[in-house]
């Protein structure tokens, strides 16, 4: 069948359980039972569908059936049967139940509400005589069938689909004809998709979604600056969990990642009811806790175990609005696409490579961390460089500042001192100069005329007069037109000071 997407055709990936009613995987062409139609062709032996089916009856083989012994028979001669004998031994091989992978050719009502499906071969070779069977459905098994698959079930809907069914077989007897092979059907295990109908049921739902408006696919993608917390829906036993917990394991260990696991089936009459439950608490985990991604991850199979990912149901329930940032790792490499692989905001092609994803994300938020904790360092060692030449320089500035301001205080401080100790001594000299007066030294008269003290000038006194100081304000007097009447003055000679006061006198004149 073409779009086949079995990773290894020769082989099962897992063995059947013919009683359960329940399809878990794929079987393949080499392991059909082809039961011909002809009453004298009967094969030599039967493959069964997986080692660990259950024999009803024994296998038949290329042994004669038992009969009496004849001695001395010819080598080249088959032994003589009675032809009872043949029957019972040909009922005997061909009872039992087997679970076959065929193709339903056509559908015929039998009467009674019972119908007839004809089978052949499942994936057609090139032969002159295709093996043919023709099969019963009876109202019980088909009743059975609609409470798995829904009331609304018509058999005729299986013509030209490639089914896995539970037959029971045997001989009959048709008066007039002979000897025929019987076949029943028990159980209806699963019906596959092909490539054509898979891709009408994926573009059918991609269509409806774009009809809704709405949004789904690559253009839908975030990625999470800080992914800390995610959904995974997987199934409990595959092993698409065990990949993805051995890709998370150590990231949930160190407390970068949490997940949340939330488990679904993916084949089976369930399935999509399963998957979409699965989805949709997803999405009531998003909108409590706002995930960083969803991860949906199931194990490669052949194409008719992914017909439930191309349901409108599904699809629409894995929208960005209802699930944003899904991831999807489905199958193996060379696995057909899904509607889920395109309405997925991420698809990778296996669920490890969905879950290296996600490492790859917590990852890269560790990457940006250390890159950003690296530029941090570095922004406040230049700013505390920075700073601490800004300070520096104004402590510098503010130092010499306050050297200046010290300087001038001091500079003032000296000069108040000077007027102080000034003022200080020349008070000192001016009380002493009253105690001289008190005890009875008279004080010197200036002269009013400065011209005529100069013409009477003793050259004694000028001798002995060193020094004139004006005894309020400590001034020098070089000159007698400086000292004005009324002054006190100190007038100092080599043996001491002697104070005096100037007052206006007239003297007479020479004529």
């Amino acid at each position: 069948m073409s779009g086949a997407r079995c990773p290894n055709p020769g082989r099962p990936a897992h063995p059947i359980k013919p009683t359960s009613r329940v399809l878990s995987e794929h079987i393949t062409p080499s392991h059909e039972i082809r039961l011909p139609m002809r009453h004298h062709l009967f094969p030599g032996t039967i493959a069964y569908a997986s080692p660990g089916h259950r024999r009803l009856s024994a296998p038949i083989t290329a042994d004669p059936p038992p009969g009496p012994p004849q001695p001395d028979k010819p080598v080249d001669r088959l032994p003589i049967l009675e032809l009872r004998d043949l029957v019972g031994w040909l009922r005997q091989r061909l009872a039992g139940e087997h679970t076959v992978r065929a193709c339903v050719i056509a559908v015929e009502p039998a009467g009674n509400g019972s119908c007839l499906l004809m089978l052949g071969e499942a994936d057609a070779v090139l032969t002159a005589e295709p093996p043919r069977l023709t099969a019963r459905l009876n109202p019980s098994e088909l009743a059975v069938i609609r409470e798995q698959r829904g009331a609304a079930f018509d058999p005729a809907s299986l013509a030209d689909s490639i089914v896995v069914l539970t037959l029971r077989t045997g001989i009959r007897h048709r008066f007039g004809k002979g000897l025929g092979v019987q076949a029943k059907v028990v159980a209806l295990e699963g019906v596959e998709e092909t490539a054509r109908s898979a891709a009408l049921s994926r573009d059918r739902a991609l269509a409806f979604l774009r009809s809704s408006g709405l949004r789904f696919g690559p253009q839908t993608w975030d990625a999470s600056e800080d992914p800390c917390e995610i959904a995974v829906i997987a199934s409990e036993h595959g092993e698409a969990r065990r990949d993805v917990a051995h890709q998370l394991q150590a990231l949930e260990q160190m407390g970068l990642l949490r997940v949340h696991w939330l488990w679904a089936t993916f084949e089976g009459t369930g399935a999509q009811a399963s998957l979409v439950a699965a989805l949709e608490r997803a999405a009531q985990l998003h909108a409590a806790r706002g995930l960083s991604a969803t991860v949906l991850v199931r194990g490669g199979g052949c194409s008719f175990a992914f017909h439930i990912l191309n349901t409108l149901d599904v699809a629409r329930a894995a929208t960005a609005e209802r699930i944003p940032n899904l991831i999807v790792g489905l199958g193996h490499a060379g696995t057909v696409r899904t509607a889920l692989d395109e309405v997925a905001a991420r698809s990778e092609p296996t669920p490890t490579a969905a879950a290296r994803l996600v490492r790859d994300l917590v990852e890269q938020t560790g990457a940006r961390a250390e890159r950003a904790l690296a530029s941090l360092d570095d922004a406040i060692a230049h700013d505390l460089l920075e700073a601490g030449r800004i300070a520096l320089a104004r402590a510098t500035k503010a130092f010499e500042a306050a050297l200046q301001d010290l300087a001038a205080e001091a500079h003032a401080r000296l000069r108040h001192l000077d007027r102080e100790v000034e003022h200080a001594l020349l008070g000192a000299l001016a009380a002493a100069t009253t105690i001289t007066a008190a005890h009875g030294i008279a004080p010197l008269q200036a002269v009013a005329e400065p011209t005529i003290l100069a013409a009477d000038q003793d050259p004694d006194l000028e001798a002995s007069l060193a020094l004139v100081i004006d005894a309020e304000t400590g001034t020098v007097i070089t000159g007698a037109g400086r000292a004005p009447a009324g002054s006190r003055l100190l007038l100092q000679f080599t043996d001491g000071l002697m104070p005096v006061r100037v007052e206006p006198h007239s003297h007479p004149t020479a004529h």
